[in-house]
């Protein structure tokens, strides 16, 4: 009996899985695939896809087109919708990202630390012709590499701090974990001696400066920033990051701590 119910146990959960892995597939495929392509793409026998199909189709997560082609559908804008009310910021530090990206004319960003997660809730594009994508209100993870994360790693206590990092370094070999926290805890002296970190071609092309800000209590309470392709900042670096120093000081006057 025992046997039997941890076995259909894992079966559902190894279907749960399956599904998510299948929308994540198509949320992230360009050009939008078939459900062939799904089943090579994900390694799936391609009864087991289009039984998948057939139930995201039905509860709306994804939309067949006359093509046979698979897009996201209306029930994923639903619970994005729902996520995002979620995000509300002060008007104040909005407005903030708003008057960085008219300042630079970059795409501009404000970085919030909920409980243990940094998560994105502002983001402004920028109006030059070439600019920096992939970002999007919600984006959270991956904190010791983006350059929000590393300004407010730098000003968390060494227990929170350690703990988001590790978390950051599953399936890395442990030396290559040592070096990493050793070469990261060398950065962010210099991050705090400075006032502002960056992310250098993590995404190749692409710089990031981000610059923490701190709550009326003198916790640091996230960071706001810019990105732009690599090629603008030679020439304009130290304009850009005495904006956005200056945007982070506004968002901690904002706060209730004068800079």
């Amino acid at each position: 009996m025992h046997s039997s119910s941890a076995k259909s146990t894992q079966q559902t959960l190894q279907t749960v899985e399956r599904a998510l892995s299948f929308l994540e597939y198509v949320a992230a495929a360009e050009p939008p695939p078939t459900v062939k392509q799904v089943s090579a793409g994900l390694g799936l026998n391609i009864t087991t896809c289009y039984h998948l199909m057939r139930t995201l189709v039905a509860r709306g997560y994804i939309e067949r087109r006359a093509d046979a082609t698979l897009r996201l559908g209306a029930g994923v804008g639903a619970l994005f919708r729902t996520y995002q009310r979620s995000f509300k910021v002060n008007d104040k530090l909005a407005s903030i990202v708003g008057e960085l990206a008219e300042t630079t004319a970059e795409t501009s960003f404000l970085s919030t630390l909920d409980d243990k997660n940094l998560i994105l809730k502002v983001l402004v594009e920028g109006s030059q012709p070439l600019r920096a994508s992939g970002l999007y209100v919600g984006l959270t993870g991956n904190e010791p590499h983006r350059a929000s994360g590393k300004a407010v790693l730098a000003h968390l206590d060494a227990a929170l701090r350690d703990e988001i990092v590790a978390r950051n370094l599953t399936g890395m070999a442990p030396s290559a974990q040592r070096r990493f926290r050793t070469a990261l805890l060398q950065e962010f002296e210099e991050v705090r001696a400075r006032g502002w970190a960056a992310d250098v071609d993590s995404s190749p092309g692409v710089t990031a400066i981000g610059s923490p800000f701190f709550a009326h209590d003198g916790s640091v309470a996230g960071a706001v920033g810019i990105v732009a392709p690599t090629s603008r900042f030679g020439e304009a670096q130290d304009k850009m990051v005495g904006t956005v120093l200056d945007a982070a000081n506004k968002a901690t006057s904002v706060l209730g701590l004068a800079p």
